[in-house]
């Protein structure tokens, strides 16, 4: 081997840690919704700090100062989320097999965040989705539609993530909801908050499912 050679090795291996370092983690690749549960549990690490803060003010000056900071920090994270949120749409979001078919590609859209002050981005969501048969489930009746969830699994196959992403229409079999084949899911707006963190990351597989 030349020395030229060992040359081009060893600066390639001084640079690999910093390639690796740069990719921004592998919690924020091959999840649902990217950056934002890092990004959000920064957010509420941040918030609950100055909450901490707020219990030893004294003066109205600290009180002002400690506003000033919170508003700042909020503005921060509010600007790091959108531009994370705006970054998914229209990226795939991939469904496993389940009992609804995905004839037209399922994506988020951002659309806002539902709490101006708790920082819960809001989405949308695109394409379409089919019952793929008739389907009696065994939920009770009540209501002329059932809600239909978003629900992600771990790679051992465990639920871990659940979101509710729409609704749909039933009738009454006995008392309980049936659903015909090619009955279209009614989409809903779907929210993103702090109990939905650890499970976003560690969501390896996602289906659209009826539930309670």
């Amino acid at each position: 081997m030349s020395d030229e050679v060992r040359k081009m090795m060893a600066v390639a291996a001084l640079f690999m840690p910093l390639l690796f370092s740069c990719s921004g983690g592998s919690s924020s690749k091959n999840n649902l919704l990217g950056a934002i549960p890092d990004q959000y549990a920064q957010f509420v690490e941040e918030k609950a700090e100055i909450k901490k803060e707020a219990e030893n003010i004294k003066t109205a000056e600290d009180k002002k100062a400690l506003i000033e900071k919170s508003e700042k920090m909020t503005a921060k994270w509010k600007e790091k989320m959108e531009e994370s949120a705006k970054a998914l749409s229209g990226k795939p979001v991939e469904i496993a097999e389940c009992n609804f078919n995905i004839t037209e590609p399922m994506s988020l859209e951002f659309d806002d965040f539902f709490s101006k002050s708790d920082l819960k981005p809001k989405f949308n969501i695109k394409g379409t989705a089919i019952a793929k048969a008739d389907t009696q489930t065994e939920l009770n009746y009540v209501l002329k539609s059932i809600p239909v969830y978003l629900v992600g699994y771990d790679a051992e196959g465990k639920e871990v993530f659940k979101t509710k992403a729409g609704y749909v229409d039933v009738e009454d079999v006995n008392g309980k909801a049936f659903i015909k084949a090619n009955t279209p899911v009614k989409f809903d707006p779907v929210r993103f908050g702090e109990s939905d963190i650890e499970g976003s990351k560690t969501a390896k597989t996602y289906k659209l499912e009826v539930k309670e």
